[in-house]
């Protein structure tokens, strides 16, 4: 692994620097406020690049073919390409499976495509709404989920995508625990042209409230909740109880996540009544069973997802259509994809 600490006067600068010596594969391990030597504010930025060691010798180099043959894509056989397997190959649960397979012939023989009657079938099985409809304006909307979903990522993208839109967002953050967990979004809100604010306690927030004044969204961020560590959750409800501002609370499932601790979420989380799902790390996996399953178990709607950890990538909007293609399609391994 390549590591390399750079300074730079804005993000926009760090990131040229990082792709320039490192790749566009890098990955920011952290960033801070710094003095540079010309005793002007600046930002120090930590990043890695992951190299694959030497092979010994290069014959044994591992080749497309053999890291295909290594690790076979459990693909269906051609004798087994019916949507039910390929519904398995998701993770999609056995009882939705089965409500499935009943409802489609129906469908079908009515004259709805395959793909369509999927689509139908999974809006009643799911709820969905729009994204302007989750993330109503005028209110403080904070994100709650486990360690590694994007919490922060999806603040900050959203924050971004209101500024292009002409709308003015408040970002804060909950999060004094986790190391550097608070600088990406000051970063943002700076290179917004904005200040984002840590709440540690009421004054905090008065202090937040006066400094930002009127705006269209409040945006949240919390510290990450691991279901097997209920303090955790504790401790974040008593956060909130001590601010005593009214939010409008989102669930943030990372599509990776495996799909019996993604089904414990919306019950472990149930405390801060979560009004939405928001699926992220749609990048970082093709099976998507699991987003379903929460949904249809949970009753809670569809509204937002993130695709990619890229800050500039706008959120989009989580439709019956798109995850009715997702999941009516067998999942894609890592070495099938183009480089």
């Amino acid at each position: 692994m390549r590591i390399r600490t750079l300074t730079a006067p804005t993000m926009a600068d760090a990131l040229t620097i990082i792709r320039q010596e490192l790749g566009p594969e890098a990955l920011i391990l952290s960033t801070r406020k710094v003095t540079g030597a010309d005793g002007k504010p600046t930002l120090e930025i930590t990043a890695a690049m992951n190299e694959p060691e030497p092979a010994s010798k290069p014959a044994d180099s591992p080749t497309h073919k053999s890291l295909t043959s290594s690790h076979p894509a459990p693909r269906a056989h051609a004798d087994d390409t019916s949507l039910p397997s390929i519904l398995r190959h998701h993770g999609v649960s056995e009882a939705l499976i089965t409500k499935l397979s009943a409802a489609l012939p129906g469908l079908q023989s009515a004259g709805f495509a395959a793909s369509e009657a999927l689509e139908m079938l999974i809006s009643k099985m799911a709820t969905f709404v729009p994204a302007a409809e989750a993330l109503k304006q005028g209110q403080a909307h904070l994100f709650i989920g486990p360690p590694g979903s994007g919490k922060t990522t999806l603040v900050s993208k959203l924050a971004v995508q209101a500024k292009q839109n002409g709308r003015k967002v408040g970002i804060l953050s909950l999060d004094d625990q986790k190391l550097g967990g608070f600088e990406p979004l000051a970063i943002t809100a700076e290179n917004l042209g904005d200040t984002a604010h840590l709440l540690t306690g009421p004054a905090a927030l008065k202090t937040a409230a006066q400094t930002l004044g009127p705006r269209h969204l409040l945006l949240i961020d919390t510290p990450s909740l691991n279901p097997y560590q209920p303090q955790a959750f504790a401790q974040l409800k008593q956060k909130l109880d001590n601010l005593g501002l009214p939010v409008i609370t989102h669930l943030v499932i990372p599509a990776d996540l495996n799909a019996d601790d993604m089904a414990l979420l919306p019950v472990a989380t149930h405390r801060f009544a979560p009004t939405s799902l928001i699926a992220t790390r749609l990048d970082c996996t093709t099976r998507y069973g699991a987003i379903l399953n929460t949904a249809a178990a949970s009753g809670l709607p569809l509204g937002l997802a993130s695709h990619s950890s890229g800050v500039a990538a706008a959120p989009l909007g989580l439709t019956p259509q798109w995850l009715a293609q997702a999941l009516g399609t067998l999942p894609r391994q890592p070495w099938e994809f183009s480089s």
